[in-house]
């Protein structure tokens, strides 16, 4: 397997990684989760709307799963320009991640807080924020444009 190749792959796998792990979490939860989640908070203080768990997961996996299977099939397309498949999985990357801590916060808090409304977001808003950086390791990952060739 050439460098390229292999760095194309873990281009891949780095992008679908935020949807494998909110999947993983959903199993794990699955016998703890409320019929609702909290999934909206004016201030730092409790949750003021909830939404049903298994429409809040859908919503939210199938975001990161599509944005994730784009990213992927850029990843691993042969012919796709080099810049190309790494501004497209420097979206799609974020957009994966974006999606899939917006289920791991808020289901997480809603679980501790056993009560939907009762779940404060405070500092954890943090986290789907920096889900936007999660594009940039796949993005680094992919193979390299090449330099423009010049004549002397």
């Amino acid at each position: 397997m050439s460098a390229g190749t292999a760095r194309r792959f873990a281009a891949a796998a780095a992008v679908l990684a935020p949807t494998a792990v909110a999947l993983c979490f959903r199993i794990a939860w699955s016998s703890d989760l409320p019929e609702t989640i909290g999934t909206h908070w004016s201030s730092g203080g409790p949750a003021d709307r909830a939404t049903p768990t298994h429409d809040f997961f859908a919503a939210t996996f199938a975001t990161s799963a599509i944005a994730a299977l784009l990213g992927a099939t850029a990843a691993l397309l042969t012919r796709l320009h080099p810049l190309a498949r790494r501004l497209v999985l420097l979206a799609t990357g974020s957009v994966s991640a974006i999606a899939a801590t917006q289920w791991l916060v808020s289901t997480g808090l809603t679980i501790h807080a056993g009560d939907p409304y009762q779940a404060v977001l405070g500092a954890w808003i943090l986290i789907p924020f920096g889900a936007f950086a999660y594009g940039v390791p796949p993005l680094l990952l992919a193979p390299p444009p090449r330099p423009a060739r010049t004549s002397a």
